[in-house]
């Protein structure tokens, strides 16, 4: 992967992020309904979002240091979490920034297993 598809795919990912952070909270439950979801679908795309972006940020071409992946996961958790104060039926939680910040270090910890597992394979 070269630096401008990697930049464009963390942007997409940014983007799907604050798209689904804007979703009234009615829509997202029709979503859940239809595919007859046992649990929060919102959380789980929180999680797989943070844990591609962390990922995408950390591991090579683009090879941010993890206390930069995790300063910009934080401001993103918060500024999302914020945001849902104007989006309709939808209400910031601190436990969904937990959920981001828990996605951005599965992300740190999956670049870092790909790492040891290559330099295993050597």
């Amino acid at each position: 992967m070269n630096d401008r598809l990697a930049a464009r795919l963390l942007q997409i990912q940014v983007l799907l992020l604050f798209v689904g952070t804007q979703m009234p909270g009615a829509w997202r439950e029709a979503v859940e309904a239809r595919l007859h979801s046992p649990w929060g679908l919102s959380s789980w795309a929180h999680f797989v979002l943070f844990v591609g972006m962390a990922a995408v940020a950390h591991a090579r071409p683009l090879g941010w240091p993890w206390y930069r992946v995790l300063l910009a996961a934080l401001l993103l958790a918060l500024l999302t979490e914020g945001l849902q104060f104007f989006a309709i039926d939808r209400h910031p939680r601190w436990l969904d920034v937990g959920i981001d910040m828990a996605g951005a270090m599965a992300g740190l910890l999956l670049v870092a297993a790909v790492r040891v597992f290559r330099k295993s394979a050597r």
